[in-house]
């Protein structure tokens, strides 16, 4: 275990996580969850840090694909934590696959960010937590999502009209 400050690092099923105690804990506990599922390799495999922030988000685009969590995400339950985690690295493994597709070129945002992506990582995101026998409540929220899915990398809006800002909430 490193130091940085207050905050330290570990690995973890070969994730490096930089933390807190309290998050490093709770980040172990939704890995542990996660190894139960078949799909776990396809998370692992496309995380490579998973580090506490003030907001989630992930940056697939990074030397080591690293995804943020904030508080709201990783003091949920585990099995939701769990899910964050997959949906993700979904979106890290649609970065790599179309990339890998234009011979290293930078993929266009499309290709791993947007409606439809969002769409295809709340799949995944669903079909992980259906696994771990997440409970009703947490399969429909992610039903009603994928009905309408909010990209979360644009968080506020701007309504110019009003002159109004508002958020978009997935």
């Amino acid at each position: 275990m490193e130091i940085f400050g207050r905050r330290q690092s570990e690995i973890i099923d070969g994730i490096e996580v930089h933390g807190r105690a309290a998050f490093r804990a709770r980040t172990r506990e939704a890995l542990e969850l996660l190894r139960l599922s078949v799909l776990f390799g396809a998370a692992r495999d496309h995380i490579a840090v998973i580090r506490q922030g003030r907001r989630s988000g992930m940056k697939a685009w990074a030397a080591k694909p690293t995804l943020t969590v904030g508080k709201a995400t990783w003091r949920h339950s585990v099995v939701w934590y769990a899910g964050a985690i997959a949906h993700d690295a979904y979106h890290a493994k649609l970065y790599c696959d179309a990339k890998g597709g234009k011979h290293g070129k930078e993929p266009d945002n499309d290709a791993w960010t947007g409606v439809e992506a969002e769409k295809q990582c709340l799949a995944f995101q669903r079909r992980v937590l259906v696994e771990l026998n997440a409970d009703e409540e947490i399969i429909s929220y992610l039903d009603r999502c994928a009905q309408n899915p909010t990209y979360q990398g644009q968080t506020t809006v701007l309504n110019v009209s009003k002159g109004q800002a508002g958020k978009n909430i997935a």
